[in-house]
């Protein structure tokens, strides 16, 4: 038997989700702080790469702010709704 016809038995008989299924993921206070502090990182470094980029350094650390404030409200609803303490 060719090696591809028991590849393809295989697929047909194991069901896609015993293959693919994953746990919920738990949500993660420490991961959402540590996000934080990269995306601090990364706008401080912007601070310091200077004005000639087109305004497109500017944005980008307008989207940066906006990013730390979305986690920020992400925190203060999962205090809120008892998730985080």
């Amino acid at each position: 038997m060719k090696i591809s016809t028991l590849l393809l038995c295989a697929v047909i008989l194991v069901p896609a989700g015993t293959l693919f299924s994953q746990a919920p993921q738990k949500d993660s206070v420490q991961a959402v702080q540590y996000s934080k502090r990269v995306l601090e990182g990364a706008y401080d470094d912007l601070t310091k790469a200077g004005d000639e980029w087109g305004g497109h350094r500017a944005k980008a650390m307008d989207h940066i702010k906006a990013a730390i404030a979305e986690l920020n409200e992400a925190e203060t609803w999962a205090k809120q709704h008892h998730e985080v303490k």
